[in-house]
């Protein structure tokens, strides 16, 4: 995986958008993730760890990837074929921001086999 530069000033901007969102202040979402009121603010001149951003992440409800700014520009909706999807085995999920286990892609797999089985019967 190719080690990808973060933009300080989107991903500043991505966490006040997301705050707003959820109706917390900086202040307020470093104190839920655990850090000092000024963290936040400090990586206007230093980008904080990949953890960090997780902790971050997760009490704003969104991804990491969507907090960096990973994620798409726009908000286009793109169709895509599950099948296809979850038994790539190259493909890595995360629910609300945890990793899906294995066991747990299996259930996933066969809850959608079993729910489209039964719509073309």
């Amino acid at each position: 995986m190719a080690f990808m530069k973060l933009d300080n000033g989107e991903l500043l901007k991505n966490i006040r958008r997301f705050a707003k969102k959820n109706g917390l202040t900086l202040a307020e979402v470093a104190t839920l993730a655990g850090l000092s009121v000024s963290a936040i603010y400090s990586w206007k001149q230093h980008t904080p760890s990949k953890g960090t951003l997780k902790e971050v992440a997760q009490v704003l409800g969104t991804s990491y990837a969507k907090l960096v700014g990973k994620g798409s520009r726009n908000d286009q909706v793109t169709a895509v074929d599950l099948k296809k999807v979850v038994e790539n085995q190259k493909n890595e999920f995360e629910y609300n921001g945890q990793p899906v286990s294995p066991a747990q892609l299996k259930i996933i797999r066969n809850v959608l086999k079993t729910m489209f089985e039964r719509g073309q019967s």
